[in-house]
Parts: C-alpha cells; sequence; structure tokens
C-alpha cells in the first residue's frame, strides 16, 4: 500500500501556486496626507529607479548618493544645537554632578566629530553649503564651550 492510495478520489486538488506580484517600491504611508507631504518633500519617491530617500522622512535635497553623508550631516547638526545647552543624559534626566564632565566630554567629542563630517563638503558645490558653513562655526563655539564645561579646555 502506498500513501496515494490514503488521499481519497474526491479530495480537490491541491492549488497551483500563484505569482505575486512584488511589493511597492517605497514606504507606506498612513494616511493620503502623508504621502502628499512625502512626495513634496522627496521628489525622488515618484522615480523608483533611484536611490530611496532615507528612513524617517528626510529626504535629501539633490538626489545624489554623494550628498547622503553631507545632507545627514546638516540634519544631525542641526538637531544637536537645537538641543541647547542644558545637560541631560540619554534618558533626558539632568545629570547628576559627578557626571558632568563625563557627559560635557562626550557632547564637545560628538560635536568635533560633526565637524568633521561637515568640512570635506564645505568646499563642493551644493544647496546647503552656505548653512553648512555656518554649522561649523556655531559647533566649534559649542564644542569649545562644552570642552570648558568638561574641564579639558581645548586651546
Amino acid at each position: 500500500m502506498t500513501h496515494l492510495s490514503l488521499v481519497p478520489e474526491s479530495a480537490p486538488a491541491p492549488a497551483t501556486p500563484q505569482a505575486v506580484a512584488p511589493p511597492k517600491r517605497g514606504f507606506a504611508y498612513p494616511s493620503s496626507e502623508f504621502e502628499l507631504h512625502g512626495l513634496r518633500l522627496a521628489p525622488s519617491r515618484a522615480y523608483p529607479d533611484r536611490i530611496p530617500a532615507p528612513p524617517g522622512g528626510r529626504a535629501h535635497v539633490t538626489e545624489d548618493p554623494r550628498d547622503l553623508n553631507f545632507e545627514q550631516a546638516v540634519l544631525v547638526a542641526l538637531e544637536r544645537l537645537a538641543r541647547g545647552r542644558a545637560l541631560t543624559d540619554e534618558q533626558g534626566q539632568p545629570v547628576g554632578r559627578f557626571d558632568v564632565e563625563r557627559h560635557a566630554g562626550m557632547r564637545a567629542s560628538g560635536l568635533s566629530g560633526l565637524q568633521a563630517r561637515l568640512r570635506p563638503h564645505l568646499r563642493r558645490d551644493h544647496p546647503w553649503g552656505p548653512l553648512a558653513a555656518e554649522l561649523v562655526e556655531k559647533l566649534s563655539a559649542e564644542e569649545a564651550y562644552w570642552w570648558g564645561v568638561s574641564g579639558r579646555r581645548q586651546a
């Protein structure tokens, strides 16, 4: 007796596999307003053969992958400068008095890294070039402040 004899003659034949459409490129939007806003932010989403916008809804301006690192650095620098000078830890709580030097040093090191990320791009032709030059100066001033708070004043 084989296993085929256990299947009754009245059993339906197994369904043949159907071709599945590939998933849509781009990002899923919760509503049409978000989709329209996304299209205004990133015209590259309308063209699936181009590089997609980075996650989080931020779009690069020139649709050039070489500019993506620069544009992300500009956005991060704006966010870091918008944080102000309130010293908080990773959870948003005020830093204890014994950890002030350590957190101030970490903040200064991060600002120094952002400057190093922006400086090579200042000689290129990009719409955000003047903004980046201003940001580098502001980041340098903030870095000097945080090195002073950490007790390791940089000359």
